[in-house]
């Protein structure tokens, strides 16, 4: 049995993560004879790198983003579709023409906000309409679609879920320092953080034991692996490759031609 300390920043656990996702079986069984459908957001972004084997702006690849201290949206511009695949090939339709196509041999992957004690995940959301879970969760849920969720445990919040479903929303706040949003579960989610990304691509234990940090460690994350001497090498190999992963860059809306303007505690002037 070995034993080692690992610490990784937020990008490096992305990049973990998102290898790990796309080793699953599921994952590579749907890629082969199905639907992969993945919802835009800066941690799958790094899914949609591994799958498609190129770089893609990141920071572009999301809509709602936690940035430059307070919760906010990118350049409407910008706003990307969701990668959608069939059978590993871009898919020509809408993406909600898929969504009607997908059964339980397909997958669903959305990152989320928060993850708590229980290991149950939650999303923002701040569209009136829910956003990408309001317009995609009653076709996934209704139809059995394996719905994976790549979160990093810098995400780790001790309160639950279906607590803080109930103290957020977009009227709910009289002030904040960012977009008023609300958290929404996911339910049914299949979470990979960083404890499941090394069992799946190493088959070793990772015990969370820190978190945080400074001086470009912030949000970082640090455990101990423990497992077999050819697995632990197995996990060192792979550790090293997503060390010195770069952070990626603040990339947000300007205030004054935000679309959300009246449910952001900066943009209506509440704050």
């Amino acid at each position: 049995m070995m034993r080692a300390l690992v610490t990784l920043t937020p990008p490096e656990s992305k990049r973990l993560i998102a290898k790990a996702v796309v080793a699953l079986d599921e994952v590579q069984y749907a890629l082969k004879h199905g639907f992969v459908y993945i919802a835009t957001g800066t941690t799958a972004a790094y899914i949609a790198e591994e799958i498609l084997g190129k770089k893609i702006e990141k920071e572009k690849w999301t809509v709602g983003v936690i940035s430059k201290g307070r919760t906010c949206v990118t350049p409407k511009e910008t706003w990307p579709k969701h990668l959608v695949l069939y059978k590993g090939k871009p898919f020509e339709g809408d993406p909600v023409e898929a969504l009607k196509e997908m059964g339980p041999e397909d997958v669903f992957i959305k990152g989320a906000n928060a993850i708590d004690p229980n290991w149950n995940v939650a999303v923002f959301a701040a569209a009136p309409d829910g956003g990408t879970i309001g317009r995609t969760f009653g076709w996934t849920i209704t139809k059995g679609v394996l719905t994976i969720t790549p979160i990093s445990l810098e995400k780790f919040v001790p309160t639950p879920v279906e607590y803080s479903a109930k103290i957020t929303g977009i009227h709910s706040f009289d002030w904040g320092t960012g977009l008023y949003s609300a958290l929404v579960p996911i339910p049914h989610a299949v979470p990979v953080t960083e404890v499941e990304a090394y069992d799946i691509l190493a088959n070793v234990d990772a015990i969370p034991i820190a978190a945080g940090g400074a001086g470009g460690a912030e949000g970082s994350v640090t455990l101990v692996l423990e497992g077999d001497d050819e697995d632990m090498k197995k996990a060192k190999e792979i550790t090293k490759q997503i060390k010195g992963e770069p952070y990626l860059k603040p990339y947000t809306e300007n205030c004054e031609n935000c679309p959300f303007a009246k449910i952001c505690g900066i943009g209506s002037g509440a704050f």
